[in-house]
């Protein structure tokens, strides 16, 4: 009876374990899927659209996940970089970020009036 009550205490401790570690890969999940999706749409938008956009923080919800969206563009020349973090509303400790540089685009010596 000694020896059962054992094995069940320990696979009770190993179950617990592992949902944690399963919560903690799902937000991480989600933490890295919200950041993709935030530089691609930055890094699809057209380059002189980025100089209006407005850099305000932005509380955005993606299915189950809520997160403020911080962002900040710095211009140098022709180049703009692009600082996007992502904040979870249940626990600002764990911010994530990812930057975007975007250039302006050369013009093409064939292209007269474009």
């Amino acid at each position: 009876m000694t020896l059962l009550t054992i094995v069940l205490m320990s696979l009770a401790r190993m179950s617990a374990v592992v949902s944690a570690r399963g919560r903690a890969n799902a937000i991480a999940a989600k933490r890295t899927f919200v950041l993709i999706q935030e530089a691609n749409k930055f890094g699809a938008m057209n380059y002189d659209t980025l100089g209006v956009f407005s850099t305000t923080d932005r509380t955005v919800t993606a299915g189950d996940f809520k997160y403020t969206r911080r962002m900040t563009i710095t211009t140098t020349g022709a180049r703009r970089t692009i600082k996007i973090a992502v904040v979870p509303t249940d626990d600002v400790k764990m911010v994530d970020s990812v930057f975007v540089y975007r250039t302006k685009p050369a013009g093409s010596p064939l292209c007269v009036g474009c």
